[in-house]
């Protein structure tokens, strides 16, 4: 079934600029006499490079798996996604029309739209849900002003409130038609077929996220491994199913050859620079797509790639957004700006929780306490009073009597179940969150932003100071955060704090009105409350 490369490889290269460019699995396959391949027997060749991996580097595909079905696969996708927006736009039309009596030029709105969504990719590639939709409202913002200029010279003036309607009726279709056409495109088979190689923690890290994001239309048909414990046996799920490791890293030609790969997914960090970029290389001759998942979770994912020709080299840019104090002023402005709408729209839930409380329980209707912002600054933090009066006493007594609850109450200062501490209408706040609405506040009299890391007491800030002061420079505590639509109450105190800092590195107004979104799911099913 294997071709053996090796006598096409020696001496391969070119001079250019009177410098020898040799592609980096040659380079890598010009050392099979070295090391294990010479008989030393220590599993690795004088480059440090496996045995598995040097016989996927020394071998090719004895039948090259046919492209043409890649290509009517694109053109299909390509199709039924255009024909999606058409729909999509004709559906608001329709509805304009015959709800509101407001006529559009539809064919004119769907070459506009159908044009700036093929300049963005939309029809090209398949992008995270969430960033869909910033594409798909930016297109439709853009294609909008477009058609008002356009129409206005054409057909003549059209109203702008009508206008906008359209095209906000329109990006809320595409956006609903597109998910529709994703799952059909499932059902019909028109999905990205891939392997994993490496079962290890960044393979398992990939599949959760495209489980997560099945938008993206990838269908994993198992991972390939060296590690003998986990062959053939279950490592993970996707759509709810069982994800075995179906052989080792070494079959990857018998996979290609039998299943018609779209693309291979190396997350093998473990290997080094050297031979995943060999491996990768090499494999990209062979299947429409190779993906790597380098060893650098955590880094920003605004990140620039740049990159030279003449010398071979590639580099990343990397960004901290809150850093930059145009960034800090626009959130600054987003978070006045809402708040102030929020308040006004919330006033009158306000007003009933705070008599349901005084109902309920003797004690003030608002509980300050003290909390460490931006800077080192301390503040008032002001929410809804949930607990008893004397819930330190009632803390001591329950802990006394339960010591297994004291190491998680240490951890999350949450005790998990029915916390003793808490009134009858207190339990509904906390559930739904309904107890932070008197943040609204604070984040107007400049205390905190709508979305950020949470609020830390100044114990907690001395357990984990690193890491808040690095966050602590650049942004406010927030109301809501990553890191509490991640998993509320269920994380630990440094690990809030590390994704506060991944928050601040990317952080866009986008970011945020998504934390908005996301929070209001939680909260609604009260995910991760106590």
């Amino acid at each position: 079934m294997l071709q053996n490369q090796s006598d096409e490889v020696s001496g391969f290269g070119k001079e250019v600029d009177n410098k020898k460019i040799i592609l980096p699995e040659k380079q890598i396959q010009d050392t099979k006499g070295n090391g294990v391949l010479n008989g030393t027997g220590n599993g690795f060749n004088g480059n440090g490079i496996s045995a598995q991996v040097m016989d996927i580097l020394l071998a090719t595909p004895s039948k090259l798996p046919e492209r043409e079905y890649v290509f009517v696969k694109n053109i299909i996708s390509f199709s039924i996604f255009v024909l999606s927006d058409i729909l999509a736009l004709f559906s608001a039309y329709a509805l304009m029309k015959f709800v509101f009596g407001v006529s559009f030029d539809f064919l004119m709105s769907a070459v506009i739209f159908s044009f700036f969504a093929f300049v963005g990719h939309l029809y090209q590639k398949r992008f995270p849900f969430w960033d869909e939709i910033a594409k798909v409202l930016k297109v439709s913002v853009v294609a909008g002003i477009s058609y008002h200029f356009v129409s206005t010279y054409s057909i003549g003036k059209t109203s702008i409130l009508w206008t906008s309607v359209f095209w906000a009726l329109s990006a809320f279709l595409v956006i609903v038609f597109r998910n529709i056409t994703k799952e059909l495109s499932w059902i019909l088979g028109l999905r990205k077929k891939a392997v994993i190689i490496g079962a290890g923690l960044g393979g398992l890290k990939i599949l959760r996220t495209l489980d997560m994001e099945r938008g993206l239309g990838y269908d994993i048909i198992g991972f390939l491994d060296d590690d003998k414990t986990k062959q053939f046996k279950p490592v993970g799920k996707f759509r709810g199913k069982d994800v075995l490791v179906i052989g080792k890293t070494c079959e990857i030609w018998n996979i290609i050859e039998e299943t018609k790969i779209d693309e291979v997914i190396l997350a093998i960090p473990s290997l080094g620079d050297k031979a995943l970029t060999a491996l990768a290389s090499h494999l990209q001759k062979f299947v429409p797509s190779v993906a790597i998942v380098p060893d650098m979770f955590g880094l920003p994912v605004n990140i620039d790639l740049n990159h030279s020709f003449g010398e071979q080299t590639i580099f990343l840019s990397v960004k901290n957004n809150l850093a930059n104090p145009f960034n800090r002023l626009l959130k600054e402005l987003f978070d006045k700006i809402l708040s102030i709408i929020i308040l006004f729209l919330i006033l009158p839930v306000i007003v009933i929780i705070a008599v349901l409380i005084k109902i309920d329980s003797p004690g003030p209707i608002i509980f300050s306490h003290e909390r460490v912002g931006k800077g080192g600054r301390r503040f008032k933090c002001y929410k809804f009073r949930t607990m008893y009066v004397n819930n330190e006493e009632i803390l001591k007594e329950y802990l006394a009597k339960h010591p297994e609850y004291l190491e998680v109450y240490l951890n999350t200062a949450k005790i998990p179940g029915r916390d003793p501490r808490v009134t009858r209408v207190g339990r509904i706040l906390r559930k739904f969150s309904l107890d932070e609405l008197p943040q609204i506040f604070n984040v107007i009299k400049g205390d905190m932003s709508l979305v950020g890391p949470r609020a830390q007491p100044p114990h907690e800030v001395q357990t984990c100071a690193e890491y808040y002061l690095e966050w602590s420079k650049y942004i406010k505590p927030g109301i809501t955060g990553l890191a509490q639509v991640m998993g509320r109450a269920n994380i630990s105190h440094i690990d809030k704090n590390i994704i506060s800092l991944w928050y601040m590195k990317n952080w866009s107004i986008w970011l945020d009105i998504v934390i908005i979104l996301k929070t209001i799911k939680v909260v609604l099913k009260a995910e991760g409350a106590y």
